[in-house]
Parts: C-alpha cells; sequence; structure tokens
C-alpha cells in the first residue's frame, strides 16, 4: 500500500511539474492504470474506475489519458493498429522503466518485454527525425492460443 501511496504522490508531483492540475478522477485514472498488468485500454480503466466514481464519463477518462499522454505520464500500446491500449510510463510505476511488448496475434493479449539486447537498438537513418525513443513490438501466438491451434 505504501509503494501505491508513493507512486501517486510522485504522479502528483510530475502532473504539477508539468502544469496539469491533479483532479480525484486523474489520480483514479493513474492508480488503476499503474496497478494493471493487464494494458487496459480506456474502456476498461472507465469500467474499473467507475467502480469507485460512477458519475465518471468515458469522455473524461480519453481527455485525462491524452493529457497524461502529453505530458508524458502514459504511453499508448497499440496493439497491431487496433483499440489504444495504455500504461503508465513514470519511473517507479507500472512496469518501472521502458520496455518493449509482445503481442498475440491472434487474441490481442499485451505483455511486457523486458530485454537489454532490445534496449540497446538505435536508428541508424534517422532521416531527420530527432528520435525520442524506440520501442520494440513482438507479435506471435501466446501460450493460451498456441494450445488451442489445430495440431497436423
Amino acid at each position: 500500500m505504501k509503494k501505491q501511496r508513493n507512486d501517486v504522490e510522485t504522479f502528483a508531483q510530475y502532473c504539477r511539474t508539468h502544469g496539469l492540475s491533479v483532479t480525484h478522477q486523474r489520480l483514479a485514472i493513474f492508480e488503476a492504470l499503474a496497478s494493471s498488468r493487464e494494458h487496459p485500454s480506456a474502456e476498461q480503466l472507465h469500467k474499473a474506475v467507475q467502480r469507485r466514481i460512477p458519475t465518471l464519463s468515458l469522455a473524461t477518462v480519453y481527455k485525462n489519458l491524452e493529457a497524461l499522454k502529453a505530458i508524458g505520464a502514459v504511453v499508448d500500446v497499440n496493439p497491431l493498429h487496433e483499440q489504444a491500449r495504455y500504461e503508465s510510463a513514470l519511473p517507479g510505476s507500472g512496469a518501472g522503466h521502458p520496455h518493449h511488448h509482445l503481442v498475440c496475434t491472434s487474441c490481442k493479449k499485451v505483455r511486457d518485454l523486458h530485454d537489454s539486447e532490445l534496449d540497446r537498438l538505435r536508428v541508424r537513418d534517422a532521416q531527420g527525425f530527432d528520435v525520442r525513443a524506440v520501442r520494440v513490438q513482438a507479435e506471435g501466438l501466446c501460450p493460451d492460443c498456441q494450445g488451442r491451434r489445430p495440431r497436423a
């Protein structure tokens, strides 16, 4: 419980430092996101937070996620160019540090991938881009979907 409280305090300070007000909705959305290992969609976050704040609208969740994305507090994880999924991007919250993702092409499950070799990737020909981050998304079949495949 203490770690979660520290995460919330760090988040609140990060928001203030970046000129974003700290509202109870924003705190609740962050807490739900930071405590999830599932890379939830905005709809999933809405459902989770609505238990605590019944009047919370889905539009408010989207607006908060976009505001938090703009200051670098969350990143979107977009598996296979479908519904956006999110995770906390602040150090010490969520996965704790930058990482990559494994995405199941069948069920769309997303898992964190910590691989020091991938962390060293650099873009050689940035074509004028100011590259700020390199993220790898490895796509394939998760163990559950592999188990459901018919055997030949």
